[in-house]
């Protein structure tokens, strides 16, 4: 009896099973091999029921992968590329929250299976808050939310930064220039998009160095200086504490002399001011038509700012001489044109104070010139004479050679007074030998050449 009721209690719990259990096995989506819409996605990558290491090799792999790419942010007429490098993910932590909290256990089979989305887990980066924080246009914190939210499901499509409402601090303009861009020039629309919108706020150092980073590697140093002086005379007509400002040390085409500024990032050369109002200013630079247009603006102008460039000296070019013998006989080239320096003195009037900026010197150019260095050849007139051909040359075309008679007879008597001369000589010789051989020693004679052998 006790068995056949034993029977009946289990076929009811069974059946009761069945059931349960029956419904969700047809119902389920899970139980179809044609449905996906149930599955697991860890970091964007659909992981299926993978578990422990293999979880963890797949995850890693695909965070490789992840990192040959780099996350482009923009937003508001500015955007910077951040290195996919700089984020650091904790795989171990990922899979051990999942596997807790999501994966279903072996004994709960008639659960219902949910899709899972879920994000890597990613360590904060001060290196990326930073680069966003460059872009003073954008509001940090929420853009650097949204670049990690990005990174944690490895997404690569462009992030939109969040901007800041820059219309309420650009109320009041307070600096202007318009510069012709110098040429050579090389960069400058990449330094620009890197400053422009760039927020001062009040007792704030800006420096140049740091505002463009690996930005200035992209332009050459005549765009460099360019783009620093217009900044620099910004500063001056701002009422900005100017900190560091370094002179190109010749006189540029742009600006006046005095007003330019030079930054070497390879000779730790700045330009530093600070804010010094009471107010933020927002520096606006853009290129229109082959021209620089440096702005300054403020919610409220504090003061008037006048700044002046005095000039105290002018200095004249030397002229240099150099010499080659390459150039022809008598002939100069000039191979640099002078100019002349200056000595400057820049003055700045606020609230009706006049003070002393900046003195600046401003050394010539000196004059070149190259000159020839050969110098023309002087002939002796004895060897000109004797370069005369000595052969008589037929000039009156009669076919005989024409001598010149004077020349000859000339020379003919000269022969024969030469002539005349030594026979005199010699017949004197012989008749002096012949008075005086009757009154010789004994065995003495004269010789062929007069001299008297005595034995």
């Amino acid at each position: 009896m006790r068995i056949v009721f034993r029977s009946i209690i289990l076929f009811a719990v069974m059946v009761i099973l069945i059931a349960i259990w029956v419904p969700h096995f047809i119902a389920s989506p899970n139980n179809s091999s044609d449905d996906s819409s149930k599955k697991t996605i860890i970091g964007g990558i659909e992981v299926g029921n993978l578990k422990g290491e293999e979880l963890k090799e797949i995850l890693n792999n695909a965070v490789n992968d992840w990192y040959t790419q780099n996350l482009v942010v923009s937003g508001g007429e500015n955007s910077i590329e951040v290195s996919s490098s700089t984020f650091q993910f904790d795989i171990e932590s990922t899979v051990n929250s999942y596997e807790e909290n999501y994966r279903k256990p072996w004994y709960a089979f008639w659960r219902d299976e949910t899709t899972v989305h879920l994000p890597l887990n990613i360590l904060p980066s001060e290196t990326v808050k930073n680069e966003i924080s460059n872009v003073s246009a954008w509001d940090t914190d929420s853009t650097y939310e949204k670049v990690q939210l990005n990174a944690s499901y490895l997404k690569t499509d462009e992030i939109e930064a969040v901007v800041n409402d820059l219309s309420v601090l650009e109320t009041d303009r307070i600096s202007l220039s318009v510069e012709t861009l110098p040429e050579g020039s090389m960069g400058i629309n990449e330094l620009v998009l890197a400053l422009n919108d760039t927020v001062i706020d009040p007792q704030i150092t800006f420096s140049l160095l740091e505002k463009l980073e690996e930005t200035i590697n992209l332009a050459n140093q005549e765009a460099i200086n360019f783009v620093a002086a217009n900044i620099y005379n910004a500063a001056l007509n701002i009422n900005g504490e100017i900190i560091e400002r370094h002179a190109q040390n010749e006189i540029p085409l742009y600006l006046k002399p005095g007003l330019e500024a030079k930054v070497d990032a390879l000779a730790n050369e700045d330009l530093k001011f600070r804010n010094t109002s009471s107010n933020p200013v927002v520096l606006k630079l853009f290129v229109n038509d082959g021209k620089l247009q440096t702005e300054v603006y403020s919610p409220a102008k504090e003061t008037e700012v006048d700044v002046t460039v005095s000039v105290d000296e002018k200095i004249q070019p030397r002229t240099i001489k150099r010499y080659s013998e390459d150039l022809a006989i008598g002939r100069q080239e000039q191979v640099q044109a002078g100019a002349e320096g200056l000595r400057v003195t820049v003055y700045r009037t606020v609230y009706g104070e006049q003070q002393l900026v900046s003195r600046d010197y401003y050394p010539p150019v000196n004059r070149v010139i190259v000159e020839s260095s050969q110098q023309p050849e002087i002939r002796d007139p004895a060897v000109i004479e004797s370069n005369i051909p000595s052969d008589p040359v037929d000039l009156d075309g009669d076919g005989l050679p024409d001598i010149d008679e004077s020349r000859e007879s000339s020379s003919n008597d000269s022969q024969n007074s030469n002539l005349q001369h030594t026979s005199a000589n010699e017949s004197m010789g012989e008749q002096n030998q012949d008075e005086s051989a009757d009154n010789l020693p004994p065995g003495s004679y004269y010789d062929k050449g007069g001299n008297l052998i005595t034995p």
